[in-house]
């Protein structure tokens, strides 16, 4: 296709010079025309051969070659009226031998012997006139007739042979570029096979090194063997890359799109990138709120143009850091996702700006090299930027750092933002946040950038201080609900960290080796620090009162990981494996349904955005399994999604917890507390000492005196026997959320009342059994366990077409289901025929970043909501 694309170039450009020329020469010939006083008529013949030539060129009509025979003959036209002259006749040689070598270009040796024709003809014309009008011919005009005719003999023969050597060159470069192309191939192909044979033991050696990692207890030989297993990754990623580069190089590459989260491309991307990060270099990620929650791509090669780009800035930067800026912007078609990547690194001169295309090319590629890999990154990255539809810019300047602009082309499934908290107005963060620390002004610009984008993305207030004094000013005069302070920073004054930990969350943003001191009340998030980690801590419920000596522990609990990145999968395990549980994982939503056919498990934690099925419908379609089995499992979804819906999304869904990445302790053992059996979880301490921590649902009393105001609708719907705090903790303790759960139980209702009994009277026992399956979870989610016990019973009965037992028990049910929702209803006046519905749009706030007032010579820096005008002071 190439090649052949080049000959067509080649061609193009040849006809379009003949047709210029033809043009200029027709200009030329009508001038003369006019000066000489030759017949005027043909003027006009010339002129609309002209138009009709271009007119022909424009519209590709007809064929590129028959083009080429039409201007040629109208040439040989004008050729034989300008020779029909007399005054024109022993000029003709030189225009003739003109237009000859302009036809050479064409490669057509046809067109040559026309023109000598037509020069033939034309001379004969001329001295047959020239006979018939009785001239005198002479030794002179006899002997330049003569060399003239044998001048363009030869002309015609010169211009041939050209034609014929420029074709035996043509034809020996055609064969030189199909063996070269045929051993690209061979190489590609050998590249391909290769690769794919080394996947296996690379594999093996991954997976065994995993295994004996888990069962080694000799820290030094773990140590070791967690550097087998790396240096295996590390093969991996470049077999990864081989494959790539020769599917890109073979044009064989294809797009494979779903929808996805940005939310979760970036905490699985962040997770992969760790390993390749020095503690000396800052990674800071800027993203933009404006961003929609859930856009369409191949996401698989979006993961790898940001990870190549990324890496690549972090290795070739020894002091300073890498800025990743990710924005979108509004087309017809949905969004471009730009991505914007700036490092602070050694920089490129022009000569290695232009060889990154290349492939193989390392900007240091010689014997002092800084970093590792194959050369291949920005060769992938060009070749997947293409397939993808979008395109990508390099600006370097040596000792300058490097900026790389990638535009992609994305499909938008869900507009709302990509970020977002619950009741941001009832949050007030506090950030000691010293950023005059770096000596790279750079840094200092892009964590400034990032932290404003990230307030005005959150709609949260935030307060920065740069030192304890300040931080102590802040703590008396504001009352905070979160705290985020860099690893240096608490080491400058951890006493008073850990007392402000003691009223208000607090998190440490470090580095993977930063340990807390023993007993401490704060919590810790790894670097890099950005929105959508902070949006999980926001949205996640952490108990300041709980006891932090005592661990807790799931022991013997089989617990199943669902994801799609190896990486988390791995994280996952550690985390559940250190409750004590036994843990399997699978990679695909079709495999974890296999494995639960096949296998028991007590829990099973689900990724939501995976290729191919998603965590929802693998969830439904492993809810159908258990339930044709007639068994029941928790399972929990664990996503990456920072929207503050995300929760009650994941519960309507059917899931019995959520648990959004990366995991928080705290929130995750929430889940698990509330989810699993309470005779499987176990407390200890430091020495393995057991406690027993008071059972909070079994405090009924309790519940019941935990409404001061009696004409709470909680409190009446408590009297009725309704198990609040159940129905409270299927909410996270989310009160809104069960508060709107009740209603939609309300209004929904008379709906399902009619649909159950339809299915009754028909006898229809499937449907009839999908009716009270939902009956049974969403009475549960709301603490009716009595009417969901009931419903769970019809639910099996109807399964088992048991119509003797729904006879018998399904009046009783639905009377009881109906007397439940005139309950909900009078408690909170709710009717059944009303909507619940939920503001969807919110103000657009500008945000500020100024000090606070009153402050000294420490300045307390604020973010907060803006009345007007946008500022941003420091």
């Amino acid at each position: 296709m190439g090649k052949k694309r080049r000959n067509n170039d080649l061609f193009e450009t040849s006809h379009i010079i003949i047709l210029v020329t033809f043009t200029v020469l027709s200009a030329v010939l009508i001038f003369e025309s006019l000066l000489m006083g030759w017949e005027k008529w043909v003027l006009i013949l010339i002129i609309l051969e002209v138009i009709i030539n271009w007119i022909m060129h424009i519209a590709h009509i007809p064929s590129e070659k028959d083009r080429m025979w039409i201007y040629s003959a109208m040439m040989m036209v004008d050729f034989f009226f300008y020779g029909i002259h007399l005054t024109s006749t022993f000029d003709l040689a030189v225009v003739m031998s003109a237009l000859i070598l302009l036809c050479t270009l064409t490669g057509q040796k046809a067109l040559i012997t026309v023109c000598q024709i037509t020069y033939y003809i034309t001379l004969a014309y001329g001295i047959a006139v020239m006979v018939l009008e009785k001239y005198t011919f002479d030794s002179l005009i006899i002997s330049r007739t003569i060399m003239h005719a044998i001048m363009i003999y030869f002309v015609g023969f010169l211009a041939k042979t050209i034609i014929d050597k420029w074709m035996q060159v043509i034809e020996r470069s055609k064969d030189e570029i199909i063996q070269l192309t045929d051993a690209t191939e061979r190489l590609n192909d050998f590249l391909a096979n290769v690769s794919h044979e080394l996947r296996t033991p690379i594999n093996a050696v991954i997976g065994l090194s995993t295994i004996c990692i888990e069962k080694e207890n000799n820290p030094e030989i773990k140590n070791e063997m967690i550097s087998v297993r790396n240096a295996g990754r590390k093969v991996a990623e470049q077999i990864g890359d081989i494959l790539d580069y020769s599917e890109i190089d073979r044009d064989k590459l294809v797009r494979n799109n779903e929808d996805y989260m940005l939310s979760s491309v970036l905490y699985d991307l962040v997770t992969e990138i760790r390993p390749y990060k020095s503690p000396d270099i800052e990674l800071i990620i800027d993203v933009d709120p404006s961003i929609p929650s859930v856009m369409n791509t191949d996401v698989n090669k979006l993961k790898k143009i940001l990870k190549a780009l990324i890496t690549n800035g972090l290795k070739y930067t020894n002091e300073g850091g890498v800025y990743v800026r990710i924005t979108t912007e509004k087309e017809e078609y949905g969004v471009n996702l730009c991505i914007e990547v700036t490092d602070t690194g050694i920089g490129m001169n022009e000569e290695e700006l232009e060889r990154i295309y290349e492939g193989f090319y390392q900007a240091d590629s010689g014997r002092s090299r800084m970093g590792g890999g194959l050369g291949l990154g920005m060769s992938i990255v060009i070749g997947f930027v293409s397939i993808l539809g979008g395109f990508m810019t390099v600006k370097s300047k040596p000792d300058h750092g490097t900026v790389v602009r990638v535009s992609l082309p994305q499909t938008v499934i869900d507009e709302r933002s990509c970020m977002s908290v619950n009741d941001p107005e009832k949050l007030c963060l506090g950030a000691f946040l010293h950023f005059d620390k770096y000596t790279n002004p750079s840094v200092r610009d892009y964590y400034n950038s990032m932290v404003l984008n990230m307030v005005k993305g959150l709609g949260v207030q935030m307060h920065r201080v740069d030192n304890a004094e300040s931080l102590r000013k802040l703590r008396d005069s504001v009352t905070l609900t979160h705290l985020f302070i860099a690893e240096e920073e608490y080491h400058s004054d951890p006493r008073l960290i850990e007392e402000i930990a003691g009223k208000v969350i607090v998190v440490v943003v470090a580095n993977s080796d930063f340990k807390l001191p023993l007993g401490s009340k704060a919590y810790i998030m790894e670097k890099p620090f950005y929105c959508f980690p902070v949006a999980s801590v926001l949205n996640s419920e952490i108990n300041l009162n709980d006891k932090k000596g005592v661990k807790m522990y799931a022991r013997g609990i089989r617990a199943l990981v669902v994801d799609d990145e190896p990486m988390n999968l791995t994280v996952g395990k550690s985390i559940f494996a250190r409750y004590g549980m036994v843990v399997s994982t699978a990679n695909s939503g079709p495999e974890s349904i296999d494995m639960c056919k096949e296998n028991e498990y007590d829990i099973v934690f689900m990724d939501h955005m995976m290729g191919g099925m998603d965590g929802v419908e693998a969830m439904k379609r492993i809810r159908a399994v258990l339930s044709r089995e007639g068994r029941d499992m928790p399972i929990v979804a664990l996503t990456a999604n920072a929207m503050s819906s995300a929760k009650q999304m994941f519960l309507s869904e059917g899931f019995d917890g959520f648990v959004s990445k990366p995991i928080e302790t705290e929130e995750l053992e929430r889940v698990l507390k509330r989810v699993l059996p309470k005779s499987r979880i176990t407390y200890e301490d430091a020495s393995g000492q057991e406690y027993e921590f008071p059972d909070e649902d079994n405090e009924a009393e309790e519940e019941k005196n935990s409404f001061s105001d009696d004409n709470d609708p909680l409190k009446i719907m408590s009297d009725y026997g309704i198990k609040i705090k159940e129905g409270l903790k299927y909410c996270m303790d989310d009160r809104d959320f069960y508060e709107n759960l009740l209603k939609q139980y309300v209004v929904e209702a008379d709906a399902k009342r009619k649909a159950a009994i339809e299915a009754f009277e028909n006898k229809d026992w499937h449907n009839y059994a999908i009716l009270l399956h939902a009956l049974k979870s969403t009475s549960k989610m709301i603490g009716a366990m009595e009417v969901s016990e009931k419903a769970k019973e019809l639910e099996k009965a109807a399964k088992e077409e048991n119509a003797i037992y729904i006879m018998e028990h399904h009046p009783r049910v639905l009377e009881e289901y109906i007397e439940l929702t005139d309950k909900i209803s009078e408690a909170f006046g709710t009717k059944k025929t009303e909507t619940v519905t939920e503001e969807s749009e919110e103000k657009e706030e500008a945000l500020e970043f100024e000090p606070v007032s009153g402050s000294s010579d420490d300045e307390v820096l604020e973010f907060a909501p803006e009345k007007e005008d946008s500022a941003y002071e420091s």
